[in-house]
């Protein structure tokens, strides 16, 4: 069953006492557990103020995090973003996590799963409450298509394959992509998950806006606005890996996948041909064939062992 859990600032939280940024609404059943672990994942960094004219670019944290906390049966897909400034005028954000078994994984992905309208929240004026209802998961996949945000972006589809290839090449590796606020990053990552194959989707780890990593989190590609200070201190680590969207790309990739981002073909998975030897014992059809009719006969195998009539 999926879990999910909305946090905000409120006058009055669902937990008696609490207040400002806090837990409004909650599945009924979540243990105590799994409620820390997604109010720690409900961190958000505003760049601008709440009545700033540049507001409306703020990021949103569109993401698919995995914990050593739950196990890596389950997987967390949250949205973070900026809303409307809370009752003292300040401003505010609201996050949205949900929290689902491998079970209800749909076949699209976490990215295809943010992208469906009305799935995760981004507005809170309600009463703080349980949830008691089971949250729906949406089943799909994508529309097969080119790479259209990142051909838009980039000038080349053939973009899209740089993190799925980062991944096939080290599934560990750490990958860091710089962008310049009001850049549509949910498009960008989607289109590199829909040209992977859809058993290994849900084993990329995403965050469209990253400021920090919560203990126990698993988080491998990270996209981080341009000169944010946790982008200057990952270029300091030669392990890790920049894509700079803001700067001089690098060469275009190549391969199969590259392909797919330009064609906008489904990934093809190879069939694997099985060559099941015949049964002995299943009965053999015999056509006898003269100018007059045709008759089938159905012929057992004879036992070696039966007397001779």
């Amino acid at each position: 069953m999926a879990h999910e859990l909305i946090y905000t600032s409120a006058e009055r939280g669902l937990r008696p006492g609490t207040r400002g940024f806090c837990t409004v609404a909650h599945t009924q059943g979540m243990t105590p557990q799994n409620i820390q672990l997604l109010e720690a994942l409900s961190a958000y960094k505003n760049l601008y103020s709440v009545h700033d004219a540049q507001e409306k670019a703020e990021p949103i944290a569109w993401s698919h995090i995995t914990s050593n906390l739950i196990g890596r049966s389950a997987s967390i897909v949250s949205r973070v973003g900026s809303t409307a400034a809370d009752h003292t005028g300040r401003s505010n954000k609201l996050a949205h996590h949900v929290l689902l078994p491998a079970r209800e994984r749909p076949q699209g992905g976490p990215a295809w799963l943010c992208q469906q309208i009305g799935f995760l929240r981004d507005a809170w004026d309600e009463q703080p409450h349980i949830i008691s209802n089971q949250k729906e998961i949406p089943a799909g996949d994508y529309e097969p298509k080119p790479a259209t945000a990142w051909e838009a972006l980039t000038g080349d589809p053939a973009y899209a394959a740089f993190l799925p290839n980062a991944f096939k090449t080290n599934s560990d590796s750490i990958v860091l992509i710089a962008f310049a606020p009001g850049t549509d990053m949910l498009s960008l990552i989607s289109e590199s998950l829909a040209i992977m194959e859809p058993s290994q989707r849900w084993n990329v780890t995403f965050t469209t806006y990253f400021t920090q990593l919560a203990v126990g989190a698993t988080c491998a590609w990270r996209c981080c606005v341009a000169d944010s200070e946790v982008l200057r201190e990952a270029r300091r680590n030669p392990r890790t890996i920049v894509f700079d969207l803001t700067e001089t790309l690098p060469p275009v990739p190549t391969g199969p996948l590259a392909e797919l981002a330009r064609s906008g073909q489904s990934p093809v998975v190879p069939k694997i041909q099985v060559n099941v030897p015949p049964d002995p014992n299943k009965p053999k059809k015999f056509i006898l064939m003269d100018n007059r009719n045709i008759n089938q006969l159905t012929l057992k195998p004879r036992n070696p062992n039966a007397p001779r009539k």
